[in-house]
């Protein structure tokens, strides 16, 4: 019998891990194997995940370790993507994914990562400091 948080939890989340995979991966399959072990993990340890601190944060780490294990073991990065991740460390650079690639606020950023929305912000104001082509600012 499925957990009836879980599966409202991963309705909720799953299209947006999607999206986030999407961007990072330029293969649909590695985006699927990506997102289809993170949820499939998140599952099966539920009443481990709803102890945590942070639900979220710990979701949102095993989403950013499968992508990253996909990259790993020779998937297809999408380049602009790629050029961000080595721009800058990993929180900084899913808040500019996720806010200004993929137009998440800043409150929805911060709740699929797990964080809280200063965290977000101030990842935000950091990135701008790197090169206008890594780190453009959201058309307003």
């Amino acid at each position: 019998m499925t957990d009836l948080g879980f599966s409202a939890f991963a309705e909720r989340n799953q299209p947006r891990y999607i999206r986030y995979a999407s961007a990072r991966l330029s293969r649909d399959a590695d985006v699927q194997v990506a997102v289809h072990i993170t949820v499939g993990l998140a599952g099966g340890n539920w009443a481990w995940l709803l102890s945590q601190p942070v639900l979220a944060a710990a979701v949102w780490a095993e989403l950013r370790h499968q992508v990253e294990v996909r990259l790993a073991k020779g998937a297809a990065p999408d380049n602009d993507a790629a050029a961000l991740y080595e721009a800058l460390p990993r929180a900084k650079a899913d808040s500019v994914l996720l806010c200004h690639r993929l137009h998440f606020d800043v409150d929805s950023a911060a709740e699929l990562m797990g964080v809280e929305p200063p965290a977000v912000e101030a990842s935000l104001r950091a990135a701008k400091r790197t090169p206008p082509s890594l780190a453009e600012r959201k058309d307003s």
